[in-house]
Parts: C-alpha cells; structure tokens; sequence
C-alpha cells in the first residue's frame, strides 16, 4: 500500500516505537496489526491522548495495537482513518476496502464467535437501512393511496351530480313527451286519412295497369279518357303511379303524368310532397321535380321540425338548390321554434345547404325567441345547462356575434341557475363566447340565487373557481359570503379545498367563518386529511379555528394508524397548540396498539415536546408489558427513545424484559442487546443476560 508507506514516511519522529508482535499471531492477524501499526503512526496520536479523546480505554488500545485483541466493529478503524482526514491525508476508497478486508480475516482467525456476530451486524445494519427506505417509501405511498382515494370520492361526488342532473333532465322531459303524444294523436288521424287515400290509389293503380296495358302506343292518347276517375292533383295517389309506371318501364307515359302534376298537385302536405319529389327523382323526371319543388317552397307550410328538414334535403336531392333557398327563406321565419335540439337541427341542416343568409336570418329569432327560461315547450331542454351552452356555441359559430350577445343577455337573466353545476357551466359558456357584461349579468344572479348546499363540496369549490376566473371578484366575494355561512362542511378533504381557493383569492374574512364551522362540523377522515385541513387553518394564521378544530381532532380522530397519527402531532406541535396536544397524546397513550417496538420508537420520538411528556411516560408504561422485545434492534432503539424522553424507570423495566426474553440461542441478538445495555450503563439487565450467556461478560468490562 504506496499510500500507508507515504503516512508512515510523513508521521512524527516522536511516535514511540512498538513491541515486537507476538510470533504466535496467526499471519492474518500479523498482517492486520501491522497495518494499523502503521495508520496509528500517521495519525501521530498517542495512546494516552487518544483514550482521553474516545470512550476507549488505554488498555483495549493497547491490546489492538500489540494484536492480542482483533476489534470486531468498525469503529476502531473509521476514528483512525477519521484522524487522518482531518490532517488532509484522507485514504482512498480502494485502501479502505483493503483495510476492512484484513480486519474482517484477522477477526475470523482471532475470533470466530465475534467473527460471525460481525456479519450478521453488517448484514442488519443493511438491513435496517433497507428497512428505513422501506418505511419512507411505504409513507410514500400511503400518501399516494391517500390522494387517489380522495380523487375517488370526488370522482363520486361527480357520479352523484351527474346522477341528479340526469334524474332532472329526466323529470323534464316527461313534459316533452306529452307534447310530442298530442302531435301523436295529430300525426295518427293523418295516417289514417293517409292509407285511406293509399288504398284508394292502389285500386286506381291496379286500373291504370289494365288500361296501360292495352295501350299499343308508347304515348299517353286521350289522357282524359284514359286517367278518368284518377285525382292527379292527390300527391299520395300520384306517387303510387308513378312508381307503377317506372315499375312497367313505362318512362314515356310517367315523364307525361309528371309534368302534369308538377303544376297542379296538391302541395300543402309536406310528408306527401317529400314522397312525390322521390317518385318524380327515380322516374327520371328531374325537371319536372324540380317545378314541383319550386311551389311547394312557397306553398307547403314549415311548421313540422322533421318533415321540414326531409323536404329541404329532398330539394337539394333533387338539384333544386333555388327552391331550397327560398324554402329555408320561409323556415327561417316561420317555423316554429319549440325547444332547443330542433332549432340545432334546423341549424345544421341550413349550414350544410349553405343557406347563410338564412342562416343568420333564422339566429335573429332564436336569439330573441328561443325558450331559455323553464317554460313548459322547454322544461326538458332548456333548464338543461347542456343544450343551452350548445346552442350559445352554435349562434357563435355561424359568425352571427349580435345574435350572441342577445342570447347570451337571455341567457344571463332567464336561464335557472339553482344548482350550482348548472351555474359553472353556463359561466364557463359566457367566457368561451367573450360576453364579459353578460357574464357579469350572470353572475350577479349566481351570487345571490345559486344554491350553496350542494351535495358535494367540489361542486360549489368549482363555481367558486369559475367566478374567480371570469374576473367578477365582488360577484365571486358575495357567494363566498353565502358559502361561508351556508354550504355544508362535514366532508373534509373538500372543506380544505374550499378554504385554499378562499384563502388564494384573499377571501380572509370568509375563510375566517368557513373555518370556524369546520372545526365542529366537519366528518372526521383519515388522521392525514384531518392534519392538512389543520395545516391549512394554521398557514392562514387563524389561530382561534385551529385551536378549536384542533380540540375537536384531538377529541374524535381515530389514533390507530401511528404513521397518521405522528403527522398529526408534528403539525400540532409545530404549531404550538399545547393544550390540544396534550389531549391527542392522552388518548394514543391510552388507545394506540404498542404490537410494534419500530412503531413505538417513531411514536415516541414525535412526542419529544415538553407539552406531552408526561403521556410519552404513560405510553412507555404500556410499552414495558405489551410490546414485544424479541428484536434486538428494535428494543435497543426503543430502549434509547425512552432514555431520551426521561422514562428511565421504564427503559429499565424494558431492559430487564428484553434480558429475560430474547432468544438465547440468537448469539448476535444477545451482543446487539448487550452493547445496548452497556451503552445505556444499565448494569443490573446487562448482568441478568450474562447469567444467560456468560460469553458476554468480557463486555461488560
């Protein structure tokens, strides 16, 4: 080793000389001693001084040196090469792994028995350190498990809106739907009339065949004779014949009977219309369909949503693209507006025949005459914050920005806004539109009309959020005043987030309020979300509500989980709240399972503080007779918290526990305990172990 040589050549001339080694040494410990020999050198310490400096004595140095005795830690080693870092000759990693390889050969050579205790202590000393990443990175993911369980309940929350507003939309629509059974009823006797004029026409149809089959001539000769008794001003009889015609491939006497009644049916029925204009497109009569569209554009009546939307796209089927646009002239400003999902039919159906003008001419009426406001025609629909922000999208997208901001004025002083999800989204509507006044409109009114006790916090921290983000801060201020007195406050994780957002938006007065309902209202969770609602409280500087929620934790929290539980008390006692402290700790004194020494040692270290002192001492007084001392680490950690918090009598009673208990075939269990009890100058247990192994007494000395 070119380095030691180097330490050796640079140590004081003054170090005395050693004794030469005893030639009975195995060469392993020849080996060992003479390298630390020569780190001792280096170090330029002398026995004396080193033993005033260490708790070592001079004797035990000198048996190191001299290598009739093979230390069987690391400590001996380390506070050398310590030294020498000091005096800035630090040796490398490679020396040290070399050194601790010849300790570890001369101790096996030396000393079997403490040999083997050596590694089993490297290997729990590894594991204990495992064990400690272990413990953080399970607190890790509790803290994981306790995040995503609150996303579940609020996922659940959402559930449940979701759940009411459809049960609403559900109870509205009952209302449309007796509508739609009366236009039923209507739409009935029409059928009836309807299949009573088809089987009238199926009789003429089955004439007409007869009659055309005698016929010699391709053309249709003496029409009248020929057609008497058949009514070709009937849409519906005609369409029976025209397909019989086209079915007997008589194009010639069809293309004849279409230009006919493309000037004279009867146009008033839309459905019957829609029917012709199909018959005269397969019979190859185009132009004559395209007559027949061009009266019905102006004659057939508009106010039937669906037959509406089948003759305009019958018209641009037929190539009447004229016709269409004359007809979508009188559908936008005729046609009935009833409820919100048939003006976005009638909407999309323009916008794909590209009516613009129409288009914009039919947003004027629905801007100013569409139901927004709970009517009877649009109870299903329009309290439906849904389709009302869709049909806002839509006015906005067809470019017609007048039209937008009057139904975003309708909207904003008609549309209910009870509920507080319905509420959100209509404002989140208004700011995606850009109508700022209609916005402030609104929520003026969600201020003071929107309901605050919903059944789920999250959905009343969200409109919060919504009024904040829209700009309308004394709005926002209002119903934070209404939140703070009247929304229910028994979930917590919620209750939290309602005062950070209040708190963030510099609400202190509401959150002042809030608060102070929390701390007697709130359903007690988790320890954890308990101490971040109580950290929350704390960070906003209102001392009275975290006091007062403090006592209500202290008095009702479970302590049963000791992870939880010590992150309750750090922010308590980080907090200073003394007296509520005192009254969480006499409960974990009394309640908290003590099965765990490694729990106990962490539960024990958190209630260092003065203020809970003596409730550590009670609950060292269960740990005595309930934890069990079969681990030798972790009795010895616990051995030394309870030192620490000045439970003496009961450290002793431990000790004297743990020297009667714990295996006495454990050999390195039995030496981890009695270090411990030496360390800690507990001579009575320490003696009651040697009785059971007196291999041990030497370390007592």
């Amino acid at each position: 080793m070119t380095e030691l040589e180097s330490y050796l050549s640079a140590a004081p001339e003054t170090s005395a000389a050693f004794k030469p080694l005893d030639s009975t040494l195995s060469p392993q410990v020849r080996a060992w001693t003479a390298e630390i020999r020569r780190i001792w050198l280096a170090t330029g310490l002398s026995q004396n001084r080193f033993a005033s400096r260490y708790p070592v004595d001079k004797g035990t140095v000198s048996r190191y040196l001299n290598g009739k005795r093979v230390p069987r830690d690391q400590w001996f080693l380390n506070t050398l090469l310590a030294v020498l870092a000091e005096k800035g000759r630090e040796v490398s990693q490679e020396v040290r792994e070399h050194l601790t390889q010849l300790q570890l050969t001369a101790l096996e050579a030396a000393h079997p028995g403490e040999y083997r205790v050596r590694c089993v202590s490297d290997e729990l000393e590894i594991a204990t350190i495992r064990l400690d990443e272990a413990n953080r990175y399970a607190r890790n993911l509790e803290e994981q498990l306790a995040d995503r369980i609150r996303q579940i309940n609020e996922l659940t929350d959402q559930c449940g809106r979701l759940r009411a507003a459809w049960d609403a939309d559900r109870a509205a629509m009952q209302g449309e739907r007796d509508r739609l059974e009366d236009e039923i009823v209507e739409l009935t006797r029409h059928l009836e009339r309807a299949r009573e004029r088809a089987v009238e026409a199926e009789r003429r149809c089955q004439s007409l065949e007869q009659m055309l089959d005698e016929l010699e001539e391709p053309a249709l000769s003496a029409p009248d004779e020929l057609l008497k008794g058949i009514d070709l001003i009937d849409p519906f009889a005609v369409t029976g014949l025209l397909e019989a015609m086209v079915k007997a491939a008589l194009r010639e006497q069809a293309a004849a009977l279409a230009e006919h009644v493309a000037t004279n049916a009867f146009v008033r029925d839309t459905a019957d219309v829609v029917c012709l204009l199909e018959a005269m497109l397969k019979a190859g009569t185009r132009k004559q369909a395209v007559i027949l569209a061009g009266r019905a554009a102006v004659e057939t009546p508009v106010f039937y949503t669906d037959d509406v939307l089948r003759l305009l796209e019958a018209m641009l089927n037929a190539g009447a693209r004229q016709q269409a646009m004359a007809f979508a002239s009188r559908i936008a400003a005729h046609t009935p507006i009833a409820n919100i999902p048939n003006v976005l039919r009638l909407l999309e159906a323009m916008l794909n025949a590209q009516a613009e003008q129409q288009v914009l001419a039919f947003t004027q009426r629905v801007a100013s005459e569409t139901p927004v406001h709970g009517a009877q025609e649009c109870r299903a629909f329009g309290r439906s914050s849904g389709t009302v922000v869709r049909l806002l999208e839509a006015v906005r997208k067809v470019g017609a920005g007048e039209q937008v901001v009057v139904l975003a004025g309708r909207i904003a002083t008609d549309t209910p806004v009870d509920e507080a999800t319905r509420a959100t989204r209509l404002l989140e509507a208004m700011l995606s539109v850009d109508v700022r006044q209609q916005a402030v409109t609104l929520a003026d009114r969600i201020a003071t009309d929107t309901s605050v006790r919903a059944r789920a916090i999250s959905d009343v921290v969200h409109l919060l959020e919504a009024m904040l983000s829209v700009g309308v801060r004394q709005q926002a201020v209002t119903l934070a005043d209404r939140i703070a007195t009247d929304t229910p406050v028994d979930e917590a994780t919620g209750a939290t987030r309602l005062l950070e957002v209040m708190l963030s938006a510099g609400m202190t007065r509401q959150a002042v309020t809030l608060a102070g309902r929390v701390a007697t209202d709130s359903r007690f969770q988790d320890a954890t979300t308990m101490a971040r609602l109580l950290k929350v409280t704390l960070d906003a500087g209102m001392t009275q509500q975290a006091g007062a929620l403090a006592a209500h934790i202290a008095a009702n929290v479970s302590v049963r989980d000791v992870t939880d539980v010590i992150r309750l008390l750090d922010v308590m006692l980080s907090a200073g709240i003394t007296q509520q402290v005192g009254a969480l700790a006499a409960r974990i004194a009394a309640d908290v399972s003590v099965a765990t020494p490694t729990s106990m040692t962490r539960l024990m270290k958190a209630m260092r503080g003065v203020e809970v002192a003596e409730h550590a001492v009670a609950l060292a007084d269960r740990i005595v007779t309930g934890t069990p001392v079969t681990d030798a680490i972790s009795t010895a950690r616990l051995l030394d918290t309870m030192r620490q918090l000045g439970a003496d009598e009961q450290a002793e009673a431990l000790a004297k526990r743990a020297a009667e208990e714990i295996p006495s075939y454990d050999r390195s269990a039995l030496v981890i305990l009695m270090d411990a009890l030496v360390s800690a100058g507990m001579r009575r247990p320490a003696e009651t172990l040697i009785k059971r192994a007196p291999e041990l007494s030497d370390r007592l000395r």
